[in-house]
């Protein structure tokens, strides 16, 4: 950024600290800066209560600790944003993007996060979502307190809010595909229409819903199980490069439990946040597919081919992936562009790993507790960052 856009940035921030502390110079001004782009700025533990940050481009920043109460954030980006232990209480962030970020520990109480859509205007474009939609995708969220907040349809998916709060929470609509709900509190919430497709909950939360008449193993998604035959044929002549007649298998959301994938071709395609409990892939070409997010619980992939598939954030437990290839893709044919296989931050609770290496696979956050596995199933992976690794060896 240039000089002097920060030095304007700077000020504003100065000026609003004055603000706050009533400074009796009368110099202090409420910050706006809505629009503005303030990313991958060092603004920890600052105090922006109240502040103008609507349409605001806040990727990457760093704000762990810092007081963002009542802060307007519509229509905000904060994806990847360090926001660990951050008071965010009455902030109304409608529209926000914040995806990937860090947010361990933050205090949302009374937050506003349901839809909220802005309009831009020549150059001043909201950096959150162009939908409205609020989004916190694959966010880490634990221990966060989300306590009398507005939830109505916002997306969750693949957040981990292990230990979270939502006590007295609207969760109407709220999207929870594949999110770590271990240990979280769910007093007093109105939850009609959730999605809680492939969500990973203690026993002890799971009864307290069902006992509350929710469905917390249905997927509440569109069903297209009866379209499925052509689109798997369209996306094999897109595969073979008939661009006339092929078309590219493309959703989302969508719920294909149990369905018959066995030995079809669907390297490339893309099913993220899918409802594929107890499907079966086995034998299936899935090279650099994308199912990321998806509830595969009980699916059986046996000697499927996953070789640079993205299955990060999946919920595979149960699943069984013996002698399935999880390989890395030579994309430039000489070793020197490797794609690997993506489970980062997914959970292969007892799955059956027999006869399958891990090797190159990416293992950040993936949990390996229980795993069915052989000699090579573990031999060469990097498991510094994967959790609950205590195999069983067949």
């Amino acid at each position: 950024m240039e000089e002097r856009y920060l030095r304007a940035i700077r000020n504003a921030l100065v000026k609003h600290q004055q603000w706050l502390t009533r400074d009796p110079s009368m110099k202090g001004r409420c910050a706006d800066l809505s629009f503005h782009n303030l990313s991958g700025l060092g603004l920890r533990r600052i105090n922006l209560s109240g502040a103008k940050l609507s349409g605001a481009n806040l990727n990457s920043a760093r704000l762990s600790g810092a007081v963002l109460s009542r802060t307007d954030l519509f229509g905000a980006d904060l994806s990847k944003a360090d926001l660990t232990g951050a008071s965010l209480e009455g902030a109304d962030l409608r529209g926000a993007r914040v995806e990937g970020a860090m947010m361990e520990e933050a205090n949302l109480r009374g937050a506003d996060l349901r839809k909220g859509m802005m309009l831009g205007a020549d150059e001043r474009k909201p950096a959150g979502n162009a939908d409205g939609s609020t989004t916190f995708i694959g966010s880490k969220m634990a221990r966060a307190i989300l306590s009398d907040a507005r939830l109505a349809q916002c997306d969750f998916s693949g957040c981990d809010l292990c230990g979270a709060t939502f006590s007295g929470s609207d969760m109407t609509g709220t999207i929870l595909i594949g999110a770590n709900l271990i240990g979280a509190v769910m007093e007093r919430v109105e939850m009609q229409g959730a999605l809680l497709c492939g969500a990973r909950l203690d026993d002890e939360l799971r009864q307290t819903l069902e006992r509350r008449g929710i469905d917390v193993d249905g997927t509440g998604l569109v069903s297209l199980a009866g379209r499925m035959a052509d689109s798997i044929s369209a996306h094999q002549l897109w595969v073979e490069r008939n661009a006339a007649a092929g078309l590219r298998l493309e959703m989302q959301r969508v719920d294909l439990r149990g369905y018959n994938f066995a030995n079809q071709l669907l390297a490339g395609s893309v099913m993220r946040f899918c409802g594929l409990r107890g499907a079966d892939f086995s034998g299936a070409k899935l090279v650099m597919a994308d199912l990321s997010y998806c509830d595969l619980r009980e699916a059986d992939f046996t000697s499927a081919d996953l070789s640079g598939c993205n299955l990060r954030g999946a919920n595979l437990a149960g699943a069984k992936l013996w002698r399935a290839r999880l390989r890395p893709v030579d994309l430039a044919g000489d070793g020197s562009r490797l794609w690997p296989t993506n489970l980062a931050e997914a959970s292969l609770t007892g799955a059956d790993l027999r006869d399958t290496s891990l090797a190159h696979a990416i293992l950040h956050g993936t949990d390996l507790t229980r795993i069915r596995a052989t000699t090579e199933t573990l031999r060469g992976a990097d498991l510094s960052f994967a959790v609950g690794v205590e195999p069983q060896y067949a």
